[in-house]
């Protein structure tokens, strides 16, 4: 069946009556003043989100259970055995004098030094760092925690070198703020309540409220690690800005 174009009055089969299709004058003349969009054809391909990837193997049970899993194994075995909680912590004149215990800048993020430490840090990880890892995936979310971790670890260093090397230090303070602070740049919505402060704020009012803290408190020897707190935190917001800016994390 031919089709009449409205445009220059040419005749045309149906696969060539649009204006685009068949190379209508009135597409390149002025003087038709007609505008015509002319659509492009386009491939389509399916993308799946990072976060959205279903999770196989170990992962399936999500990173952040096993980690916590994992601490809580660590707390007991700390209990049973002390000496081998010494093995695990971080102890600066150790790293100093033997290279080898560098595995501490791992292993002391998963032990903990008493039972409130332990409970206060697992309770964070648990509402947090599950909710990180529901926006950004498995993969992120450990390297987020890792890293971070693992830079609590090297700042307590520093500022242990510069002040008391004496004293070790063990806990996922470090890891767990950065995992906050991950969270705070790429889902700033998210309000919550401190038990010492219950007013609602949003994640990264609470945040700069943490960090303001751990300033404060850097010179003071409370036998907290406030330079891993603000070392971890650090990483997190680096890492949090980096996913922000590529945009690969769920938005609900």
């Amino acid at each position: 069946m031919p089709y009449t174009c409205s445009y220059c009055g040419g005749t045309f089969c149906s696969e060539h009556r649009l204006p685009e299709s068949h190379d209508c004058p009135g597409l390149k003349e002025d003087y038709w003043n007609v505008p015509v969009k002319v659509k492009k054809k386009r491939r389509f391909s399916i993308s799946i989100p990072r976060a959205s990837i279903p999770r196989t193997g170990i992962a399936a049970y999500g990173y952040n259970n096993l980690i916590i899993g994992i601490c809580t194994i660590a707390f007991f075995l700390s209990i049973i055995f002390p000496d081998f909680r010494w093995l695990m912590i971080l102890h600066p004149d150790w790293i100093a004098s033997n290279p080898l215990f560098l595995w501490q800048l791992v292993t002391n993020i998963f032990f903990h030094g008493g039972f409130e430490h332990y409970l206060f840090n697992m309770l964070v990880l648990l509402f947090f760092g599950g909710e990180l890892e529901r926006r950004v995936g498995s993969s992120t979310y450990l390297r987020v925690f890792l890293l971070s971790g693992v830079a609590g670890s090297l700042g307590y260093l520093a500022f242990a070198y510069a002040t008391n090397p004496g004293i070790a230090a063990l806990g996922a303070s470090g890891a767990i703020y950065g995992v906050m602070g991950c969270l705070a740049i790429i889902a700033p919505e998210i309000r919550v309540m401190l038990l010492f402060l219950p007013i609602p704020m949003g994640i990264r009012q609470m945040i700069l409220l943490f960090a303001a803290i751990d300033l404060l408190l850097l010179p003071v020897p409370d036998r907290i690690a406030h330079s891993a707190h603000l070392a971890g935190l650090f990483v997190g917001l680096y890492y949090g800005k980096k996913l922000r800016i590529l945009g690969r994390w769920r938005m609900w």
